[in-house]
């Protein structure tokens, strides 16, 4: 989105809220005089109209995290608010009022690439695929969480370091199993004995997406990838912070992760004429369900634990040499840290 322009999924969200809670009201007077299905009603046409009014404005509205913003702002509204749900208080105990907004705001939506079937679950009462898959279908946004009813889940951490602010957001799967090039599926026609024999495999699986927030309120955010980090998927980006843009994609198996974006090149001169040259790459970000048909977590569905209030002793790891969890790795305490370890 251009600098300076309206936020139009806030401006929406915040119209089908106030709606939301303006039907509700109606609907409690209401309820002894037989009228709720009337004020219902009301209820759809006003959140119509908004979302109406939003795709009129913009071309390109990300559909799935606009729709799935109004529904969490309508449950919300309807339950009388959503902080005990979303474990919102817990962060404001441990951060402050300041930094637990700043750790909603900043909360990524995910996408995932088809055939992840696995989500982000909270591993202190989920570790296997049992309760961490969920259907795998495109243009699904997962509201519901697993197929057993597990929340998708992310572990915070904030870390102020000079003027700046970094969160970090943190993705437990039960395991990893890499997939490039068809590995996976090879390994698993040749070996007797199970997946746990292959290379690419490993149970306990930590991913990430970081934000970094400046001085003056810009945001930058990067993924955990194979041995490092990524904004965009190309290699120019490996290691590099790029403008934040509210997603995070999962990659199938392995669970790395990058920025969706879309490349970008602009044109000079007669298209087909000798003086015809281009200008630098760049990228924008992608719109799920125009550039993109994926499942996906909008971040207002996210569950939020932030890491400070659990004791790392608590966790187990199932496998003696697998992953390095979150609060023993380098860029736990220096936020700009390109370790993985």
């Amino acid at each position: 989105m251009a600098e300076g322009a309206p936020n139009w999924c806030g401006i929406v969200t915040f119209v089908a809220h106030l709606c939301a809670r303006g039907a509700y009201v109606r609907f409690v007077l209401s309820c002894e005089r037989g009228q709720a299905s009337v004020e219902w009603i009301a209820l759809v046409i006003c959140v119509a109209t908004a979302l109406g009014a939003a795709l009129a404005l913009v071309p390109l509205v990300d559909g799935r995290s606009l729709g799935g913003s109004v529904v969490h702002a309508l449950v919300c509204a309807v339950r009388g608010g959503c902080a005990e749900a979303d474990g919102d208080r817990a962060l404001a105990q441990v951060y402050g009022l300041r930094d637990a907004a700043l750790v909603r705001r900043y909360a990524p939506s995910i996408a995932y690439e088809s055939g992840t079937y696995t989500l982000p679950v909270d591993w202190r009462i989920c570790r296997s695929h049992a309760c961490s898959d969920a259907a795998d279908s495109s243009n699904l946004d997962v509201h519901a969480g697993t197929r057993g009813g597990t929340p998708a889940t992310a572990f915070t951490h904030v870390v102020h370091r000079g003027g700046e602010t970094f969160i970090q957001y943190w993705f437990y799967y039960p395991d990893s199993t890499t997939t490039w090039g068809g590995a996976a599926a090879l390994w698993g026609l040749l070996d007797v004995v199970g997946r746990s024999t292959y290379p690419g495999y490993h149970a306990d699986d930590w991913e990430g997406f970081q934000v970094r927030v400046d001085a003056a309120g810009r945001s930058f955010s990067r993924a955990t990838s194979h041995e490092g980090y990524q904004w965009c998927k190309q290699p120019r980006c490996q290691n590099e912070w790029g403008p934040w843009t509210g997603w995070t994609r999962v990659s199938r198996g392995s669970h790395a992760g990058h920025v969706p974006t879309v490349e970008t090149r602009r044109t000079y001169g007669f298209l087909h004429g000798p003086h015809r040259f281009t200008g630098p790459v760049r990228d924008r970000p992608a719109v799920e369900g125009v550039d993109a048909h994926e499942r996906t977590t909008s971040s207002d569905d996210l569950r939020l634990v932030p890491l400070e209030a659990i004791d790392p002793r608590s966790y187990h790891p199932l496998q003696h040499d697998g992953p390095t969890p979150p609060w023993d790795k380098k860029v736990y305490g220096d936020p700009l840290s390109d370790s993985t370890g």
